[in-house]
């Protein structure tokens, strides 16, 4: 199975590289980012040690059931060089996008740790359910584990160092409250008042707080910066002084009865991974966007092109450059959109330039 796709890759690159005038390669290459080279090995190494018996299998028993063999045989072939073209294309996309991060990485003279990306890892496993559902997962996306610690959990252990270098020494305001959400006015001004005579917060929450999330916690919210919650809820949080019930508070969910529990300041090591993301976020992906801009990226046609779209960069299929021009019709004469300039069998090296740029605009 393993020499069939690499037998299917090879044929599928050296057709397409054929095919597309594309940008030369150092020997070898898949593609280059900036300086730096993506060997085609590596991308024929992910796919090599990836079964793909159940795919062929899935792609011949689609097929009708009238076809010949040899018809049965050249569709699967070219329904299965498709799957394994599409693998290649994702599996490049994977480095490629890692390259785009060491080179911010580099810029900002961060390197991952082993503790990074242990701790990436973890996390990442963690976000799918767990060891147990790995494989799974990644035989479901085509990717082998390999290239999950390779290049996956490398690059996601070289953005959470850049988060932490992009942090600093930052700090950060949080203020914890409880509330009790009713829906009229008078409610929340009859809880106030009972407040005030010494009714327990949490046991009034409990029984009259309509906020599925907190009325069972006595009201609790968690601590959250400026801005965490809708705007006349968040005014009154960051008016309050610890201890203090405010209220009633008018937002659009009702009428609120709050009191703060808590006013702190987190320093960088403290923050949650959410508030580490709400600091630096908008810079790191501005520097990913620079560097997308500013780079170059050149791609083996054999695997794809790359869109510098900043919104949405990545490897994708190559785009088709244009229909073959149609033969004249019996007794008349080839015009410019036809065969012009093919007398002798060959094209001079103008002509040549000139029908690529027809194909490439589609005329």
């Amino acid at each position: 199975m393993r020499t069939r796709v690499r037998t299917l890759a090879a044929a599928l690159s050296a057709a397409l590289l054929l095919a597309a005038c594309g940008p030369v390669l150092p020997g070898g290459a898949a593609a280059m980012v900036g300086d730096a080279r993506i060997p085609r090995a590596e991308v024929e190494r992910a796919i090599a040690a990836l079964d793909l018996a159940a795919d062929r299998a899935a792609i011949e028993e689609s097929l009708p059931a009238d076809l010949n063999p040899a018809e049965r045989r050249a569709q699967a072939d070219a329904q299965f060089a498709t799957v394994v073209q599409d693998l290649q294309r994702r599996t490049l996309d994977l480095y490629i996008r890692l390259e785009i991060v060491r080179i911010v990485a580099e810029e900002e003279g961060v390197e991952a740790t082993d503790v990074d990306r242990a701790e990436a890892r973890e996390l990442l496993v963690e976000s799918i359910g767990g060891e147990d559902q790995l494989e799974g997962v990644l035989t479901q996306s085509g990717f082998t584990e390999d290239l999950f610690d390779e290049v996956i959990v490398e690059q996601e252990a070289l953005i959470a160092a850049l988060r932490t270098a992009l942090l600093g020494d930052a700090e950060l305001e949080v203020r914890e409250p409880r509330h009790i959400l009713v829906e009229d006015e008078a409610e929340a001004q009859e809880i106030v008042d009972l407040l005030a005579g010494g009714a327990d917060f949490a046991s009034l929450a409990e029984e009259r707080s309509i906020d599925p999330g907190s009325a069972a916690e006595g009201g609790a919210l968690e601590a959250a910066p400026r801005g965490a919650w809708l705007q006349e809820f968040d005014d009154a949080v960051w008016t309050a002084e610890v201890g203090e019930v405010v209220g009633p508070v008018q937002t659009q969910a009702g009428f609120h009865v709050i009191e703060l529990l808590s006013a702190d300041t987190l320093d960088a090591e403290q923050l949650p991974d959410e508030q580490v993301q709400q600091l630096v976020g908008g810079e790191l992906d501005a520097r990913f966007v620079a560097v997308v801009a500013d780079t170059e990226v050149v791609v083996d046609p054999a695997f794809g092109e790359w869109s510098q779209d900043p919104n949405d960069p990545s490897l994708r299929p190559l785009q088709p450059v244009g229909q073959a021009p149609d033969l004249p019709a019996p007794g008349e004469e080839p015009g410019l959109d036809g065969l012009e300039g093919l007398e002798g069998g060959e094209l001079t090296e103008e002509e040549l330039e000139e029908l690529l740029e027809q194909l490439e605009s589609g005329s």
